[in-house]
């Protein structure tokens, strides 16, 4: 079975696609290459290119698409709205449309389940009313519901609309909540918490691959929306636990709480996920904390100030060097 990932050397991406390799997958990926494609398999068939430039060739022998490729935070979407929304919402439905013209039964999208917006501290199941705050979350549900409409009986899209994701991975990532913490724990001795009482799930990044292996392997008729998390936590019960982590790898740290104002906060419902797709996660946030500071520790993603590790600064600084390319040509 060969299976088309986009995005598949991105930060997600790059963990699953071993992932697949090692269930017997063929895999092809379709990457822009922003952040490289090195750390990939020689195994995976890669293809650099923009997912809004949709070859048709891409498709050739697929049999189901994994569909990652996107600007992939609040702060990418919010440097370039533009690119936000084409990639993401105009990108999704580009690459929908084709993969239903040929015959393409599943068809995963990764969401996010940021588009609930701001709650009340609810805990949200999937049919619960969707209230997006910023440009990513925004346009996230754009292509959630340019999915919706091209559903029927031979296309069967399943989203899967995923908490945080934190962790290790390939194509590392230090502007994440857990893995930030990490990172300031081991730069400045601390962990600095913004607001206490916010609420996100949270998922590691090795129980994401396993969901959208477990939406792949699905039954060909499930169709629909999954919140995939491992639990909800608020901010500063997530600062204790990666602290206490640190703690038992001898690495004492103070958390510094702050009062700033965030418009997310959400807690969603796992039940639909466990029970329709028997996904459940297993990482814990103290084996993700421990598992970074042993990569660290043998000198991998040691260099915190790498702007390659944060994604809005490496976007800058890469359409930087792309436009004074431009002028020197």
């Amino acid at each position: 079975m060969r299976v088309l990932v986009t995005g598949g050397a991105g930060y997600v991406g790059s963990t699953l696609v071993p992932v697949l390799l090692q269930q017997g997958y063929e895999v092809r990926v379709v990457d822009i290459g922003l952040f490289g494609v090195s750390h990939l398999p020689n195994e995976a068939e890669i293809i650099v290119a923009d997912v809004v430039n949709f070859d048709e060739t891409w498709l050739d022998g697929v049999d189901a698409v994994i569909h990652l490729a996107g600007i992939s935070n609040d702060p990418m979407a919010e440097f370039s709205p533009v690119l936000n929304y084409t990639v993401n919402a105009a990108g999704a439905a580009i690459l929908a449309h084709a993969a239903k013209k040929e015959g393409i039964r599943r068809f995963v999208f990764a969401s996010t389940c940021s588009v609930y917006g701001f709650t009340d501290n609810r805990e949200l199941a999937e049919e619960a009313a969707v209230s997006p705050s910023f440009p990513y979350a925004v346009s996230k549900l754009m292509a959630e519901r340019a999915l919706t409409c091209l559903t029927d009986d031979d296309f069967r899209p399943i989203i899967l609309r995923k908490g945080t994701v934190v962790g290790w991975s390939p194509r590392m990532r230090y502007d994440l909540v857990v893995n930030t913490m990490v990172k300031t724990a081991l730069v400045d001795g601390r962990i600095v918490v913004h607001n206490a009482s916010l609420r996100r799930p949270v998922l590691d990044v090795r129980d994401a691959a396993a969901a959208y292996l477990k939406a792949l392997n699905a039954q060909p008729s499930l169709t629909g929306i999954f919140n995939i998390a491992h639990d909800n936590y608020t901010i500063g019960r997530l600062a204790e636990e990666v602290a206490a982590a640190l703690r038992e790898c001898d690495i004492n740290v103070s958390i510094e709480t702050q009062s700033r104002w965030d418009l997310r906060n959400y807690r969603v419902s796992l039940q639909k996920a466990q029970e329709l797709l028997g996904f459940r996660a297993t990482i814990s946030i103290n084996q993700c904390v421990k598992d970074i500071v042993e990569r660290v520790h043998f000198g991998q993603n040691a260099d915190f100030d790498n702007p390659l590790y944060m994604n809005v600064e490496w976007m800058k600084l890469t359409m930087a060097e792309k436009q004074a390319a431009l002028v020197l040509d």
